[in-house]
């Protein structure tokens, strides 16, 4: 099966449902549209117009389950919009979801039994196109494999792929550049996911990271992807990619109350390509400091997250790293204090700030303060014993990272 197929697809189900059909990827793409029965609302426009689907309209659309829907759903109208009602029927192939097609109906919140006619009519395209695209993502079809396969050995140090990439012409004509690796996890073990969840996040990933503009060239591997940046291009294109990635994967999706996390680490500033495997691993790193440090949000850069620098580079964290913070941990079952402790230092001493973080009165903060000293036999807000704590506490965090 091939691309080519698409077109004629979308078209026989426009024909056999008498209106207006189109085809999304999982980053919101459209992909294709009917030519004929042009019954297009104000928001399929607008879509046709940008090749790509409005981020207020593609709100609307994950408001009523477009993200993680894998039955046909029944999307109402928006008249803020200019939208009709439609139909949305995702495309499965293996297990996994491919894109989203949508059928303009305006029958349909009146009438739910047209969902299962309209899509017994067109069960053949269906199929056909969710098998179209999960071919076309797969990085096996054409020259992208060997591209992928080039760009993380180089990433990893090789220094024949080293001198291949740097001669690929987007490279060379980039006055810098920038690396970013994503990891999707459901808590420390980023293999945790099923095998069926697991392919789907690989199959987003490859349709997010080869359609976005500002990527010179990206790898997806079965625990983390890693692509590389033109800032030049887009002054926030890891940010951006990371959303998409997110909303592809449908992570981020409203009511998504799952443990599923995606983290992006960034390492910025790679003037050449020699400093690619280096840029690699700092990358790493950060992505692992998202996933295990609140305070940085869910990406992070090199540059921004201190300690973690040392701990990860520099600092064994296996085993005991502080006898001061073990007393601690082994007096405090609940981990009330050892928290306290670790946003006391986060926070600067500013008990207000603390106090407003663990939802405490200020006595009952200086309580617990008075409480760590006393197990302890010292004081934590001295100098020295603060700075071994405050980084031993940091060093726990980082064995909770998600390997890769």
């Amino acid at each position: 099966m091939s691309e080519s197929e698409i077109q004629p697809a979308i078209d026989e189900i426009a024909n056999a449902l008498g209106t207006g059909a189109s085809l999304d990827d999982l980053t919101g793409r459209l992909v294709a549209y009917s030519a004929q029965h042009g019954h297009a609302d104000d928001a399929r426009v607008r879509s046709l117009l940008n090749r790509e689907v409005p981020e207020d309209i593609r709100d609307w659309e994950a408001r009523h389950g477009t993200g993680t829907a894998v039955e046909p759903i029944i999307i109402p109208a928006n008249p803020d919009l200019k939208m009709d009602p439609r139909i949305c029927v995702p495309l499965i192939h293996r297990g996994v979801r491919t894109g989203l097609l949508y059928v303009i109906d305006p029958l349909a919140p009146d009438n739910p039994d047209r969902v299962t006619t309209t899509v017994a009519l067109i069960a053949d395209q269906v199929e056909l196109l969710a098998t179209v695209l999960y071919e076309m993502a797969s990085p096996h079809l054409d020259e992208r494999h060997q591209r992928e396969l080039e760009f993380f050995a180089a990433c990893q140090g090789n220094a024949d792929a080293l001198d291949t990439v740097a001669n690929w012409s987007p490279v060379r004509s980039a006055s810098s550049l920038r690396l970013a690796v994503s990891i999707f996890s459901a808590g420390e073990d980023v293999t945790a996911f099923s095998e069926t969840r697991a392919a789907q996040l690989r199959l987003a990933s490859q349709q997010t990271v080869s359609r976005y503009p500002s990527v010179i060239a990206g790898s997806v591997q079965d625990s983390h992807s890693v692509v590389l940046l033109r800032p030049d291009n887009e002054a926030n294109a890891a940010l951006r990619l990371h959303q998409r990635l997110a909303a592809a994967s449908g992570v981020t999706q409203p009511g998504n109350t799952s443990p599923e996390r995606l983290y992006t680490g960034v390492a910025e500033n790679i003037s050449s390509i020699d400093q690619l495997p280096e840029g690699y691993r700092r990358a790493v790193i950060a992505a692992q400091t998202a996933a295990v440090e609140p305070e940085s949000g869910t990406i992070a850069t090199w540059d921004t997250i201190g300690p973690y620098r040392l701990i990860a580079t520099r600092l064994r964290t296996e085993g005991t790293v502080s006898d001061l913070l073990d007393t601690l941990v082994e007096a405090d079952p609940n981990g009330d204090l050892v928290n306290t402790l670790e946003v006391f230092y986060d926070q600067g001493d500013n008990v207000k700030a603390v106090a407003d973080t663990l939802h405490l009165h200020r006595t009952s903060l200086y309580y617990r303060i008075n409480k760590i000293r006393d197990i302890l036999g010292v004081d934590p807000l001295n100098g020295a014993t603060r700075l071994e704590l405050h980084l031993a506490l940091k060093a726990r965090r980082w064995t909770r990272r998600p390997r890769i």
